[in-house]
């Protein structure tokens, strides 16, 4: 498909087009990208956010399908507000893509699903024909990488000063978890590359990490972005 996956998403002035996507692509990039722009777009935050949900598996089983169908059919907190839905998976089984195309089939009032996958061939053909699919490129993904560039180009003592400063106020959590998210995004790019060093694939490795424990109960972005600082190589 050529047209840009944000234009068959929607947008602020014509909503949703569908209640369900499937994103094909790397999830490194197209999960902040898409949180990103349904926050934009769409206008509805995802931290602190009661009606959002962003679950990641390495496969997607029957009892996970359950599970979001229990989750889906609930009212939102938000009067007249909507449910988002976020699944990250490597693989979905046969039998969890049945559940999902009983959910898709008859969806809840205002509730839309985004699937994100590296590879949407193994998808059952009748559960592709419910939702609308959308094949990532790498230029629709390349979004700026904020204040992460900067905040690369530092001295050690500028980072921690930095760090410092966005982290003294705890309503600043969302600026510590984009700065790791946006990190993560910058090095998962440079590891395309041929040609890439072990110190860069260890640093992505350890964001990775780290990105995981930003969804966590009460996650410490000072130590994890003062080890940042420290060990991220200019």
């Amino acid at each position: 498909m050529d047209s840009s996956w944000k234009q068959k998403i929607g947008n602020s002035e014509a909503g949703f087009f569908h209640h369900a996507f499937l994103i094909e692509g790397d999830s490194v990039y197209t999960r902040t990208a898409l949180r990103d722009f349904i926050e934009t777009e769409m206008q509805i935050p995802h931290i602190g956010n009661p009606d959002f949900s962003e679950q990641e598996f390495v496969s997607f089983g029957i009892d996970d399908g359950r599970a979001l169908k229990e989750m889906q059919s609930r009212r939102a907190f938000a009067e007249g507000g909507k449910k988002i839905f976020i699944i990250i998976a490597n693989t979905f089984t046969i039998e969890s893509q049945n559940s999902l195309l009983k959910i898709f089939e008859e969806p809840t009032v205002d509730t839309h699903f985004f699937i994100l996958v590296p590879s949407a061939k193994f998808f059952l053909p009748t559960l592709l024909s419910r939702v609308v699919t959308v094949y990532a490129k790498d230029d629709d993904l390349k979004e700026s990488f904020g204040e992460a560039i900067d905040f690369l180009k530092q001295s050690y003592s500028e980072r921690l000063a930095f760090i410092q400063k966005i982290t003294k106020d705890e309503k600043d959590a969302g600026r510590s978890e984009k700065l790791i998210q946006d990190l993560t995004c910058f090095y998962a790019q440079k590891s395309k590359a041929e040609k890439r060093t072990a110190e860069e694939t260890r640093t992505l490795e350890l964001l990775l990490r780290y990105w995981r424990y930003t969804h966590g109960n009460a996650p410490s972005f000072k130590m994890m972005l003062e080890h940042l600082a420290l060990v991220t190589p200019h």
